[in-house]
């Protein structure tokens, strides 16, 4: 389960998590996408387990596989040199 799961289990849409603990429509949206993990106050973990509905483990369980599903579909930028290509660096300026 994963952090939209979680949030469509309990019957909210994401302004309705924005706005009961006070944050950003975007931040929720960004959980669910695994850009962001939540990071809260001891008392919004409270409420967000109470408006989740869920055990301690069912929370961090959904953030992490919200990340990992991230990163599984865009696995980040390409690199800048091919494998068997170091780049060269000199120690004369390029100005001169």
């Amino acid at each position: 389960m994963d952090m939209q799961v979680l949030r469509e289990r309990a019957g909210l849409s994401r302004a309705e998590v924005a706005f009961r603990l006070a944050i950003s429509e975007t931040s929720v949206r960004n959980w669910e996408a695994g850009r962001t993990e939540p990071t809260m106050t001891p008392k919004k973990y409270l409420e967000a387990l109470r408006l989740f509905k869920c055990t301690p483990e069912e929370l961090a369980a959904a953030s992490e596989k919200s990340i990992n599903q991230r990163h599984k579909r865009k696995p980040g930028r390409p690199k800048r040199f091919p494998d068997n290509q170091v780049a060269q660096v000199t120690d004369s300026p390029v100005c001169s």
